[in-house]
């Protein structure tokens, strides 16, 4: 690696751990979907007979979480109950949504929420309201039967990830009262094991010597997000420029999946983040195909995560609009020439406020690790929506 690419590459490690959420707030988000899995599982739970499974999934699976842009954002937890022991015959979606319902509302009650949770869509919410900001999405599912896991191989998706899919709730599915097959299918875990295997050779040397210092049974045992890859640090930084990038206009920003979905084929093992920054992003576009599916699910090939560019033009045309601005910012990590140009794009690009001490690292490309407090972002007040999340 040249200099210049060396220097560039400690500025974008700097850069991402300002970005990166404490490691307490993945502590806590575990602990709250654990706490929620034994409320399930205990003697007196109507659904403890169906051995429920609750597990998270989007970006606090993958390691990909930031700091929140907005003042009022909260951190989004996506967890999955899995009734392991219903089927599809047994119940409908409504009959498993209230079921799932019942025992979360009386959870809230014995935990002392301050608020009732919330039915959406899909998915039952509960809204924390102590220090750190966080609901916890929680969506009810029975595994997907045979038949439709069958189908997901002879499409191509390894046998490993294709067992994963899962049957799942959603009000506005026509057949949703009745107690039938046809339900809505996805696969978290499925997609959350494929992004694994994507990052897993440049990880495993890490790995292994995390397992060897904390005496662990299993690398399965190292949380993803403690990884810290170059393939989860470059998604960390595109969705913060990307949130940026679109903060007076969200509704048409490339969602968080695009995003992850794309990096993730594109990345070839690149063990410096700059080096992974520059490939993934020109290797990007390779991954969108012509015709629909435009960027299929890779664990379930018929969902389309760039369905909406059908609907209208302007997603798309905002995807390409940012990717042209993320390959050529990228770009310009590598041309800095002092402290103030490094702080404009912080500033500028990432909404990062750094002090003169942060300032002169970053020039320096001292690693920040050495400093009392992080960077947070500016206060941005606004209620503004946010399209991008996962989904």
């Amino acid at each position: 690696m040249t200099s210049s690419k060396s220097l560039a590459n400690r500025r974008a490690r700097a850069l991402v751990e300002l970005l990166d959420i404490p490691d307490s707030h993945y502590d806590l988000a575990t602990q709250r979907y654990r706490s929620v899995g034994e409320w399930l599982q205990r003697t007196e739970s109507k659904v403890a007979i169906y051995e429920p499974a609750v597990c998270a999934q989007g970006s606090f699976r993958y390691g990909t979480v930031i700091r929140p842009l907005f003042k009022t954002d909260e951190y989004d937890l996506d967890a999955v109950a899995e009734l392991l022991l219903l089927t599809k015959g047994d119940i409908s979606q409504k009959g498993l949504k209230e079921l799932l319902g019942d025992e979360v509302k009386m959870y809230a009650r014995a935990k002392n929420f301050n608020s009732s949770p919330e039915e959406k869509n899909r998915c039952w919410r509960l809204d924390y309201s102590d220090t750190v900001k966080f609901h916890i999405d929680i969506l009810p599912s029975l595994p997907e039967d045979r038949a439709f896991k069958q189908l997901l191989i002879n499409r191509g998706v390894d046998e490993n990830l294709a067992i994963l899919a899962i049957a799942i709730t959603d009000k506005r599915h026509p057949q949703y009262q009745a107690t039938q097959r046809d339900w809505p299918a996805s696969n978290p875990n499925g997609f959350a094991k494929w992004f694994e295997q994507r990052m897993r050779v440049q990880a495993e040397h890490q790995l292994k010597a995390m397992l060897e210092q904390r005496s662990l049974a299993s690398i399965d045992d190292v949380p993803t997000w403690e990884w810290k890859t170059p393939l989860q640090r470059t998604i960390q930084i595109f969705k913060r420029h990307r949130d940026v990038m679109f903060k007076d206009n969200c509704q048409f920003a490339p969602i968080s999946m695009i995003l992850t979905t794309l990096a993730a084929h594109a990345y070839e093992g690149q063990e410096d983040l700059y080096d992974t920054l520059q490939a993934v992003v020109d290797r990007m576009p390779d991954f969108i195909r012509p015709i629909s599916p435009r960027i299929p699910n890779p664990v379930n090939p018929a969902e389309d995560f760039a369905d909406r560019w059908r609907a209208d033009p302007r997603f798309e045309n905002s995807f390409w609009k940012w990717h042209a601005q993320a390959k050529s910012d990228v770009a310009a990590l590598d041309s800095f020439l002092n402290s103030n140009e490094i702080a404009t794009f912080a500033s500028k690009k990432l909404r990062l406020d750094l002090p003169d001490n942060e300032k002169r690292a970053l020039a320096s490309s001292v690693s920040v690790g050495s400093y009392s407090a992080p960077a947070v972002a500016p206060t941005i007040i606004t209620s503004a929506a946010k399209p991008w999340a996962d989904r």
